[in-house]
């Protein structure tokens, strides 16, 4: 038994690349805001959250469909 490669598999680690790339850009962001600015902090927290909820909701077709996949926020 041969396994093949799912024609989107470059399309889907693109895009799963981006998104852990703005989800360490947001943290970076949260860290460095936690001392000065909640609210900054507040944000940076929120935009970890939807990513980590857009991952979470597993909705593969939508990021690897006809539009391309859906950049992260961060």
């Amino acid at each position: 038994m041969t396994l093949q490669p799912i024609p989107f598999a470059h399309t889907l680690d693109d895009f799963l690349q981006d998104l852990v790339r703005a989800l360490h850009r947001a943290v970076e962001r949260g860290i460095a805001a936690a001392r000065s600015d909640e609210a900054e902090t507040d944000r940076a927290l929120a935009d970890c959250k939807e990513m980590i909820d857009l991952v979470m909701a597993g909705q593969v077709d939508e990021w690897v469909g006809d539009g391309g996949p859906r950049r992260p926020a961060g």
